[in-house]
């Protein structure tokens, strides 16, 4: 039954050896952390989970490798150190798709949620909280955990879509006006720009569009604006979705399962019925995205051989991000009719001290996206086309868009 409690009484809950599930991207329950921390000494071998988290991963700070240990599918920047320190009590990576998430993380599954911390909107007067900003997993999360524990923001907004969850289906609640995570995207420079505009000429009219977060993402948003009848169709949306919809007819679609920005763009989504939020399985099912035409998916990497192979996850053997739903969108695309996949990202390191394009993947490395499965590629210099091209065919068109200061280095090695 539910009940509401103060975070100390929440996190007593838990047991001991139990897989505890926590949230991902914006969604950051900090009083429940917070409480979390305080307490970790009641815990010896406690495992917690979770996916991306757009948040300050506070919850690591104390206890980490001694109390519990933790489990991810998607790396972020605040946990590269501890991947480098490749210390297994504290640490493990789960390659998985997210596709395939809800089979992982179930009942009988490779991880079983004993408990779940989710972050919520205050009750509403039909008798439900709404997931607001983070859907993703979430409603499939409270569907397979046994205990659940929900953080109730004042700030959350209630979203439209499929974002409810009934009282009678939470354990806890806690009650909370902390503000809200912000993501900020960053600013986009020249070299992002000229991306920015690579992209958008490959985006033909009509089409559903997917892409991720970032400052070229976010721009790559803005512009779709002046590409007649766009949708979006996506895993996660940022702040230039306030900037699209504004200008955009009132008949577009915008189906999507995470937002990362600011409290303005939570706000503008609150009761929103232009932003239908979804669960991953409808956001990730690539067999559905397939049968939309034409749909384009915008995704990154960290580096590309010549071959067209694209590492997205690792510098050398170190985690740096997951493979998320990037292989998912880039099927889906391969499978649309009239669809386009697309790889974007600079050229060359910052400082221009390492190609992006190399002749082969660094030792250590992982393939995030089969050669196979690779169409386009776009850097600052260019567009390489390469899907259905010859390996040679492939090496001249990605050398083609590599930094000049790279080009002859790359020729000579084929």
């Amino acid at each position: 039954m539910f009940k509401i409690v103060e975070p100390q009484e929440a996190v007593a809950q838990i047991n001991d050896g139990s897989h505890l599930v926590f949230p991902g991207s914006c969604a950051n329950p900090v009083r429940f952390y917070d409480a979390f921390s305080k307490n970790i000494e009641r815990f010896s071998d406690l495992t917690v989970c979770s996916g991306l988290s757009l948040g300050d991963y506070r919850f690591l700070e104390k206890g980490l490798g001694t109390n519990f240990h933790y489990k991810t599918w998607q790396a972020a920047p605040k946990l590269r150190s501890l991947f480098k320190e490749n210390d297994r009590r504290k640490v493990s990576f789960i390659p998985t798709r997210l596709s395939d998430l809800d089979q992982v993380v179930r009942q009988g599954g490779a991880v079983s949620p004993d408990a779940l911390v989710i972050q919520t909107s205050m009750p509403q007067s039909d008798g439900t909280v709404s997931l607001g900003i983070s859907v993703g997993p979430n409603l499939h999360f409270v569907s397979e955990a046994t205990l659940v524990i929900a953080e109730m923001n004042s700030n959350m907004p209630v979203t439209c879509g499929n974002t409810r969850i009934r009282l009678e289906d939470i354990d806890y609640g806690i009650e909370s006006s902390e503000a809200l995570t912000i993501y900020d995207t960053g600013e986009a420079g020249p070299r992002d720009q000229k991306i920015v505009e690579y992209v958008l000429s490959l985006v033909p009219d009509n089409a559903w569009v997917q892409f991720g977060v970032g400052a070229i993402p976010d721009r790559v948003l803005a512009g779709l604006s002046d590409i007649k009848g766009v949708n979006l169709f996506s895993g996660m949306l940022s702040q230039s979705l306030v900037q699209f919809l504004e200008a955009t007819p009132s008949s577009t679609k915008v189906i999507n399962g995470e937002l990362a920005g600011n409290q303005a763009l939570y706000d503008y989504c609150h009761l929103n019925e232009r932003v239908e939020m979804a669960p991953l399985s409808k956001t990730h099912n690539f067999f559905e995205l397939a049968k939309l035409q034409p749909f384009v998916s915008i995704n990154s990497a960290i580096e590309i051989d010549l071959h067209g192979q694209s590492n997205g996850e690792t510098i050398g053997p170190i985690q740096m991000s997951g493979v998320g739903g990037s292989l998912d969108y880039i099927q889906a695309a391969l499978l649309s009719k009239g669809g386009v996949s697309i790889l974007a990202m600079p050229s060359s390191t910052h400082g221009d001290k390492h190609s992006k394009i190399v002749p082969s993947l660094a030792q250590g490395s992982v393939v995030t996206t089969p050669r196979y499965c690779v169409d386009y590629v776009i850097t600052e210099y260019g567009i390489a086309s390469l899907r259905g091209k010859t390996l040679w065919e492939r090496a001249d068109e990605l050398i083609g868009i590599a930094h000049p200061k790279f080009r002859d280095e790359l020729a000579n090695s084929i």
